[in-house]
């Protein structure tokens, strides 16, 4: 019924536990899972392999390390099932989130279910992310008002019931298969290529609905890409990220997502200078 898939490059064996571990605790059960081995270290292959032996719904495909769009896409290729879920191998799923992404996805025959996350640091909850209290479904003309915010990270007023919910993830939501289509992850594309993910599965998706409920927890780490990616290569990354929001802004007719498209390319400009300014 529902496909998990995680990517895994040399994640902590703890962390990479307590994440596989909060799948297994899962209230719903009817779910496999796609572990895709972006080219670790024999210590992590090991642990994988050792992991799923006992676990016939548990799959793990070693890849040559090509970077998490590309693990990601793989485990798309692999998938079968009629939802798909994203989970990030640090990360952990609340117990519920299975039961209760399927149960609104399917009852309100949504393309996707997107709920909240807990961001979490040295054990401790440091930021809740969550839209206004409801169900809230955007179809139609009124998606245009769900990928503003996406774009501009701002709601307004004719989409503040988003409220602080992350419109920009892949992680927080349970996909609709069919609804991905052959869509991929641009694996040209080394930082928010999740973002990018959802601007183009915006434009081809149906009904969208936003709940107001915690699915996820994200923990900060100090090993993640991001924080380990030197200046010089973070920069020519949000470069790359630049040029296919350009491309998308062309392209576009509508007049607010014009704007929302350049205040994404302001910012994406603006953190690339504070880049070049500093030592760190």
């Amino acid at each position: 019924m529902i496909d998990i898939i995680i990517p895994v490059y040399n994640t902590p064996l703890d962390d990479l536990e307590r994440c596989l571990n909060s799948i297994l605790n899962q209230s719903f059960k009817d779910y496999n899972v796609y572990i895709i081995d972006d080219g670790s270290n024999d210590y992590t292959k090991e642990y994988l392999d050792n992991y799923i032996k006992d676990k016939q719904n548990f799959v793990v495909k070693h890849i040559t390390n090509s970077g998490v769009s590309n693990a990601r896409n793989t485990g798309i290729d692999l998938s079968s099932s009629k939802y798909i879920a994203f989970v990030d191998s640090d990360d952990t799923l609340e117990e519920n989130f299975l039961e209760e992404s399927y149960s609104l996805a399917f009852n309100n025959n949504l393309d996707v279910i997107i709920g909240g996350y807990n961001e979490i640091k040295n054990d401790k909850i440091i930021k809740t992310r969550l839209s206004l209290p409801g169900l809230h479904i955007y179809e139609g003309k009124t998606i245009d008002n769900f990928l503003e915010k996406l774009l501009t990270s701002k709601t307004n007023e004719n989409n503040k019931e988003l409220g602080d919910c992350p419109t920009g993830r892949i992680y927080t939501r349970l996909f609709k298969r069919e609804s991905i289509d052959n869509l991929r992850f641009n694996t040209n594309v080394h930082v928010s290529e999740d973002t990018l993910f959802m601007i183009d599965y915006t434009y081809q998706t149906d009904r969208i609905g936003i709940i107001n409920k915690v699915w996820y927890n994200y923990y900060q780490n100090d090993y993640s890409v991001s924080n380990a990616t030197n200046k010089e290569e973070m920069i020519s990354n949000v470069n790359s990220f630049i040029c296919e929001i350009e491309k998308r802004m062309n392209i576009e007719s509508n007049e607010n997502l014009k704007k929302a498209y350049l205040l994404r390319i302001e910012k994406a400009n603006n953190y690339i200078n504070q880049m070049k300014n500093t030592n760190n």
